[in-house]
């Protein structure tokens, strides 16, 4: 089955623009440093975090970096500092060596040689990752992705090898009352729509009693060289 990726772009600018994951994008500025110059987005998506970092950081500019097309014409719009560039995040990204003082990894590709690469010395790597409760409450009616149990230990031991150590940890957990479509928009955004439709979807949400509780959990790692 193919996603569209239009659509899933919809679906997670919708889902972000609700507030649903505010929690999550203060979490992550909030170890954003305060004299940070260039941030690359690395799988920017809708450029949504990359926008907030910018928006609190007034003399910092950014990079999104997206394989997506769709997503790129939508993260070009998302900030007047920020720029897009559309390439794989596992292949040589498309800047120069030793040009970032950040480097986000928000829910997307961790490519640690070349995040070591683009960053200047004493720069940080920012990872977002989710917790195994993170929507857990729509997990299983809904058919997501499980996360799995030993994803931060796997991400600690590549960063490391690649020359990276963790400086700084923060736990983000709120839990909020979800609409049905809230709940359509979280699985259709992501990779489990190459799995499912819309239409599957919702018929599966409209069967849980709304307004539904829900938990949005995730660990932020910051990283330096």
């Amino acid at each position: 089955m193919h996603a569209d990726s239009s659509a899933m772009v919809s679906a997670r600018a919708e889902l972000l623009d609700s507030g649903r994951y505010a929690a999550l994008a203060g979490g992550l500025v909030a170890v954003v440093p305060a004299d940070v110059g260039t941030v690359i987005d690395v799988g920017s998506g809708t450029g949504h975090y990359a926008a907030a970092a910018l928006e609190a950081r007034p003399g910092a500019r950014g990079l999104g970096i997206d394989l997506s097309v769709a997503a790129c014409r939508r993260a070009a719009r998302a900030h007047s500092r920020l720029g897009v560039a559309a390439a794989d995040a596992w292949r040589v990204l498309p800047v120069a060596d030793g040009c970032a003082d950040v480097v986000l990894s928000v829910f997307s590709p961790r490519n640690a040689g070349e995040f070591v690469r683009v960053l200047r010395p004493g720069g940080s790597v920012i990872t977002v990752i989710p917790r195994p409760d993170h929507l857990i409450e729509l997990r299983d009616a809904l058919g997501l992705l499980g996360v799995e149990a030993d994803k931060e230990t796997r991400l600690g031991d590549a960063f490391r090898r690649a020359g990276l150590r963790p400086v700084e940890h923060r736990l983000v957990e709120s839990r909020a009352l979800w609409q049905p479509d809230d709940a359509v928009r979280s699985v259709m955004m992501g990779p489990n729509a190459f799995h499912t439709t819309t239409d599957e979807v919702r018929a599966a949400a409209s069967r849980l009693p709304w307004p539904q509780p829900v938990t949005v959990a995730c660990q932020i790692i910051r990283w330096t060289r």
